[in-house]
């Protein structure tokens, strides 16, 4: 089930994360930002009351944490797109090769040979998609910090209800970033709420897709849910070419998403 739940993850997230390019450039990358964690916290609220249990002190620090740490993992990406936006989507889809490295020692997940492979054909893949030759430290960030706000939801998620720590998380990095958007001048309030109002389909995609993402990494080792949600590299690129009529370099750019496929169809037919 996990693997349905981790492909459908990708599937909607490529459907939103497809349209940020436009709305970052007018709103700005923080504000964005915040308005999109708000939205997905709000969307959830309902879901994580009806599944709500007691959970240890533990849950709230680790939720905590992986809130405020995938909220400037996506902030980071978010203003590295402002200045390139393709390089820094594909180092910031970089994070299968850091969790590899870090989920056997922190976790203790097992990396096998034909999980590794996998997971590097992804990652080579998703540089092959959308890395312009131009390097961004952002898109590097964003992965390397979404790395350890995995990790960290992995930690607890099992303690509880996943929708609870996905509401929890993303509203409290919400919380702690909002007073960021008061200190560029102007309304803080109102640029958030014109995010929220603005990008409300966007927040659905996201809300969806998140639901997904936790769910699977609760049933899932995260070393093998990280690389198969990058199917949203391959949707995306479908839509760039259907969609918004992109076909420059199409030939070489489908190259790497056979990579990328092929590596996703490796995690989950490990031996």
């Amino acid at each position: 089930m996990w693997i349905w739940l981790t492909l459908g993850s990708g599937v909607f997230n490529a459907l939103w994360t497809s349209r940020i390019k436009s709305r970052v450039q007018v709103e700005g990358a923080l504000p964005f930002t915040v308005g999109m964690r708000w939205g997905v916290a709000l969307c959830l609220v309902p879901l994580a009351l009806a599944t709500w249990q007691p959970v240890p002190l533990r849950w709230w620090v680790f939720t905590g944490l992986a809130g405020l740490l995938e909220c400037v993992s996506l902030w980071a990406a978010t203003r590295g797109m402002r200045r390139d936006y393709y390089s820094t989507y594909a180092l910031a889809n970089v994070t299968p090769f850091f969790v590899g490295l870090t989920a056997p020692f922190l976790l203790g997940e097992t990396m096998t040979h034909s999980l590794w492979t996998g997971t590097l054909l992804v990652v080579a893949g998703a540089l092959w998609l959308y890395y312009r030759g131009h390097w961004s430290w952002w898109g590097l960030l964003s992965a390397f910090i979404g790395t350890f706000s995995g990790l960290c939801t992995k930690e607890v998620i099992a303690l509880g209800s996943f929708t609870a720590h996905a509401c929890l998380s993303f509203g409290l990095g919400a919380l702690v970033l909002t007073p960021l958007v008061f200190q560029g001048g102007g309304n803080g309030w109102r640029k958030i709420s014109r995010n929220l109002m603005g990008n409300w389909s966007l927040i659905l995609l996201s809300a969806t897709a998140t639901i997904c993402f936790y769910w699977a990494i609760q049933l899932a080792p995260l070393s093998h849910v990280s690389p198969v949600v990058r199917v949203n590299l391959v949707v995306g690129f479908l839509l760039s070419y259907y969609h918004l009529g992109e076909t420059k370099g199409w030939k070489s750019r489908a190259f790497g998403a056979v990579l990328l496929l092929g590596g996703i169809v490796l995690v989950i037919l490990r031996p």
